[in-house]
């Protein structure tokens, strides 16, 4: 019937608006000419007339690491944040939106000095 459509297209309209950005807080941060401090790219494999993604969302500036894709053995992660730990001592760590990371054990110390079996408290940052 049509007031299950007016219903429907109202509660479509009210989702949607819910992931707009309101107009006087875009217009303040992205104001034709305006410079944005920094931008992540995304991606320039499915570029649209050769034009690359891009993020602007500070979170996702300032990540570590966007994707798995991004992870450089050898490179030095600093201020990363332990999500949870594991049975026997190893831990995960959040490297990124989304990207974890396992330290094992065996790699949290150069050498045994007794404190191998210390807690770390889950949201706190090694460094």
């Amino acid at each position: 019937s049509s007031s299950d459509n007016n219903s429907r297209k109202k509660n479509s309209d009210s989702s949607q608006a819910s992931y707009r950005t309101p107009e006087a807080l875009f217009a303040k941060h992205f104001a034709l000419n305006s410079i944005i401090p920094s931008i992540r790219v995304l991606s320039t494999s499915n570029t649209l007339e050769s034009i690359p993604s891009a993020t602007a969302a500070p979170s996702a500036v300032q990540a570590h690491v966007f994707t798995y894709g991004d992870i450089e053995p050898g490179r030095i992660y600093k201020d990363v944040q332990v999500i949870t730990h594991f049975d026997g001592g190893s831990m995960l760590v959040q490297l990124g939106q989304g990207v974890k990371g396992i330290i094992p054990l065996h790699h949290l110390f150069d050498k045994a000095t007794g404190d191998e079996n210390k807690q770390y408290r889950i949201q706190t940052k090694l460094k």
